[in-house]
C-alpha cells in the first residue's frame, strides 16, 4: 500500500539526481560574464541535464505545481544552476521563488542582451590594438580577443587576425611588417608570432651587448 501510494503522489525524487552534490564533476565551466563561455556552458549544461532526464525542467514553466516530486527535483536543477554561475551573474539573474526554468531563461536573456555591444565593442579593441613591452604579451592578447568573439558568434578570419596584429606594431617591426605582407600564402597566426619573437630577441642583443671586458 505504502509503496502504491509513494508511485502515485510522485513523493520521491531520483536518486541518482540527489546524489549529485558537486554540479562541477559534470559541468567543469563555470559561466562568466567576463569570458563569455555561455555557449560552451549551455552545451555542457544541457548534455548533463539531458542524460539525467531533467531537461524538461528547463525548458518550460508548469502553470500549477502539484507534484512533490517534480518540485524538489526542479529545486535540485536550480542548484546545480547556481553552483556553476560567476558571482556576478549570479546576482544579476537571482530571482526569489524562480523555477529552474525562470532561472535557464534570465541567464540566456542576459547573455543575448549583451552579445552585440560587447561583440562590437571587442571587434573596435581588436581593430585598434597596439604592442606594448612584450610580443608575447600583445600576441596572447589578440588571441585572448578572438576567442571571446567566437564564444559570442562572431569569429575573426585567420587572414584577418594577423592583418590586425601587424597592423599594431611599432616601427622597430618595419621590416617584418613588409615582409609578411608580401607573403602568399599569408602566414599563419602563430608562425607570424614566431617571426616576432625572434626580432624581439634581435632588438634586445642590440640594446643589451654582451660585456667585453678582459677578466683579470
Amino acid at each position: 500500500m505504502t509503496g502504491s501510494q509513494e508511485g502515485s503522489s510522485g513523493t520521491k525524487p531520483n536518486d541518482k539526481i540527489c546524489g549529485i552534490t558537486n554540479i562541477k564533476s559534470y559541468v567543469p565551466l563555470i559561466l562568466d560574464m567576463d569570458h563569455l563561455n555561455y555557449d560552451a556552458w549551455k552545451e555542457l549544461f544541457k548534455t548533463h541535464c539531458i542524460g539525467y532526464k531533467v531537461f524538461n525542467h528547463l525548458e518550460a514553466v508548469p502553470t500549477v505545481i502539484t507534484n512533490l516530486e517534480w518540485e524538489t527535483v526542479d529545486n535540485i536543477a536550480k542548484q546545480w544552476l547556481y553552483a556553476s554561475l560567476s558571482q556576478q551573474v549570479l546576482t544579476s539573474i537571482l530571482k526569489t521563488d524562480a523555477t529552474a526554468a525562470e532561472v535557464w531563461s534570465s541567464i540566456q536573456a542576459l547573455f543575448h542582451k549583451n552579445k552585440e555591444s560587447k561583440a562590437l565593442e571587442l571587434d573596435d579593441e581588436l581593430r585598434n590594438i597596439v604592442i606594448g613591452d612584450s610580443v608575447m604579451e600583445y600576441c596572447t592578447r589578440i588571441k585572448s580577443i578572438v576567442d571571446l568573439l567566437a564564444n559570442i558568434g562572431a569569429p575573426v578570419p585567420k587572414i584577418n587576425l594577423v592583418i590586425y596584429a601587424i597592423n599594431g606594431l611599432s616601427h622597430k617591426y618595419a621590416h617584418n611588417v613588409t615582409i609578411i605582407r608580401h607573403r602568399k600564402p599569408f602566414p599563419a597566426f602563430l608562425e607570424m608570432r614566431s617571426m616576432l619573437t625572434l626580432k624581439e630577441r634581435s632588438l634586445q642583443k642590440r640594446s643589451n651587448p654582451p660585456c667585453s671586458c678582459i677578466p683579470f
